[in-house]
């Protein structure tokens, strides 16, 4: 059998049998301790390499600082792709820019990162939000992406919300609350 094939053994076995060939192993675990900011980023600039947002623009609003949530980095990015993406396809021709904030958590640890995907001119029926927020499989071709990313979301040990704006919809998410750091 084949170094690469054979992982049966400790996790530093299969790092050393994938490392020769570039690859990562899929098996041990992702990045728990990312940059919120960086991967909304990076997740944006593939949205806009694979020309998917369709001519709608985004606009980021970041803090200075990193933001560090202790999360998957592939969910949390699989969560901005899809409200990202659903905000583009729902997007009025005459909407504004779609919005992303990104706001880091409270100096105490109690309340933790959170990002929010402002839709202008979009709008969510009550049975819609309900649906998306209670029961996934009832939400229409739609909104399937916002019902997904809600699974994601919750997975994460995080909470997202869909609130209605004068503008338009906001969909925030709430991370994990990082807890106290060491001082």
């Amino acid at each position: 059998m084949s170094a690469a094939l054979d992982v049966k053994g400790s996790p530093g076995d299969a790092e050393a049998s994938f490392s020769g060939q570039g690859l990562e192993p899929v098996d041990l675990p992702d990045v728990f301790q990312v940059d919120v900011a960086m991967s909304v980023r990076d997740a944006l600039g593939l949205l806009g390499a694979t020309r998917r947002l369709r001519g709608v623009e985004v606009s980021l609003e970041l803090p200075e600082e990193p933001v560090i949530a202790r999360v998957s980095r592939r969910r949390l990015e699989q969560v901005v792709l899809l409200l990202v993406a659903h905000a583009a396809d729902v997007a009025p021709p005459d909407a504004l820019t779609v919005r992303v904030v990104v706001d880091p958590p409270d100096d105490f640890g109690d309340v933790g990162p959170r990002f929010q995907v402002v839709m202008p001119g979009v709008s969510l029926s009550e049975r819609e939000t309900r649906s998306v927020v209670l029961s996934p499989l009832r939400v229409g071709s739609t909104q399937r992406r916002l019902a997904r990313a809600r699974e994601l979301v919750d997975a994460m040990g995080g909470e997202l919300a869909l609130e209605r704006l004068e503008e338009g919809t906001a969909v925030s998410v709430q991370l994990p609350a990082p807890g106290l750091a060491s001082f």
